[in-house]
């Protein structure tokens, strides 16, 4: 199975800034300090509108400890988005069951700091449950939009950097889809692979054979243009992948005849589910070069693909030679590149074995989550313009 990294919120307070703790605490009171000087020229203002006798100590008490005790409330309140955060799933349910109990037991906790402030400052020269019903009730609406302020911007710090993540990730696909599509074209393009396919036309042509040379110019057209038309394209039907290893195996059949035999077993219900695109033909092509080409004899290549519960299973075996305990440790490009892009697109969900099959040759089994649509929607690379 694959360990992957997923989109997830920051873990603490802007911690991608290196800060320490002292330093991201200075930043939360200096971000609270704009209300608090805000609301202290507001109380200067409307004294001396009103002509009314300023205090200055009831002034300051009253506003600035006000707020300066939201910054130390800020980060169990921080720490309530961690753990809880609104989402898609019952956001009511959520808000009604945590937040609002959450934010009565804060806006309880603020008017008992409000209380002691003024009692240690001398404002009040008792505290009884009439003072501290007064602080709770007086500025209770203020209380709840600082509350729900500091949820609201977390949330949208989260949902920022969730965004980021996934834009993140969305280029690395961008990339390993450039990466597979530009091994395809190699592949196709190889002097070796063109040779061999224009060579067997040509041998049917001088054999007379003229609609057999035919027929397979058309089928290398026919290949060829398939791949092109897949071009930025991360994830197509299990049908058409198919018909791209078909239209590859036909072209190989011709250069191999009789010594390449292909059995097909593919499950009506997995052929609409959505696949990474290309991710058969490095498993096929692997299996032509190291059990066909060498051999003289005849070989078989099945294929297979099935749906188990929501899993979509892929096979590939073939009945050469297998493999070595010391030959598993080697990885060709193309199979490293298709399980990067499976751990790309399904995380630990996803699976690719590989191991010599009961039955003589080696086995290649992709396991992926079963999907009806693209896991990647909405992701159109554009052609580039030469």
């Amino acid at each position: 199975m694959f360990d992957t990294q997923t989109a997830v919120a920051p873990s603490r307070f802007f911690p991608e800034l290196g800060w320490s703790r002292v330093q991201r605490f200075g930043l939360l009171l200096a971000t609270w300090t704009l209300p608090a000087l805000a609301a202290l020229a507001y109380y200067y203002l409307n004294e001396v509108v009103a002509g009314r006798p300023l205090s200055w100590r009831y002034a300051i008490v009253s506003t600035l400890p006000w707020w300066y005790t939201w910054a130390l409330l800020t980060p169990p309140l921080l720490w309530l988005g961690r753990r809880f955060p609104i989402g898609r799933r019952s956001p009511v349910k959520l808000v009604l069951l945590v937040y609002v109990p959450a934010m009565l037991i804060l806006l309880a906790v603020h008017a008992a700091a409000s209380l002691l402030v003024f009692r240690a400052t001398g404002i009040h020269d008792t505290m009884n449950a009439g003072l501290y019903e007064v602080h709770f009730t007086s500025r209770m609406h203020v209380n709840a939009i600082a509350f729900w302020t500091v949820v609201g911007a977390q949330h949208a710090y989260r949902y920022y950097h969730e965004l980021q993540e996934k834009a993140r990730q969305t280029a690395q696909l961008e990339l390993m889809l450039t990466q597979a599509n530009l091994r395809a074209l190699k592949m196709q393009l190889n002097p070796h692979f063109l040779f061999n396919t224009l060579n067997s036309v040509s041998s049917l042509v001088r054999q007379n054979n003229n609609s057999s040379a035919v027929n397979m110019l058309g089928r290398l057209g026919s290949f060829l243009r398939m791949t092109l038309e897949s071009k930025g394209t991360p994830e197509i039907r299990l049908s058409r992948e198919l018909r791209f290893i078909e239209s590859y195996l036909e072209i190989e059949q011709i250069r191999f005849g009789d010594r390449l035999s292909i059995k097909m077993q593919i499950d009506e219900a997995a052929e609409d589910l959505y696949v990474p695109n290309f991710v058969l033909q490095p498993i096929v092509e692997n299996a032509i070069h190291h059990a066909i080409a060498p051999n003289a004899e005849a070989g078989l290549i099945s294929i297979s693909a099935h749906r188990v519960g929501d899993l979509l299973r892929m096979r590939v075996i073939d009945d050469g030679p297998g493999m070595t305990g010391t030959s598993f440790e080697r990885r060709g490009v193309g199979i490293s590149n298709t399980v990067d892009r499976l751990a790309q697109l399904y995380g630990s969900a996803a699976d690719l074995q590989i191991r010599n099959a009961d039955t003589g040759g080696l086995l290649v089994e992709i396991s992926i989550p079963a999907q009806e649509s693209p896991v990647v929607e909405n992701l159109q690379l554009q052609p580039r313009q030469n």
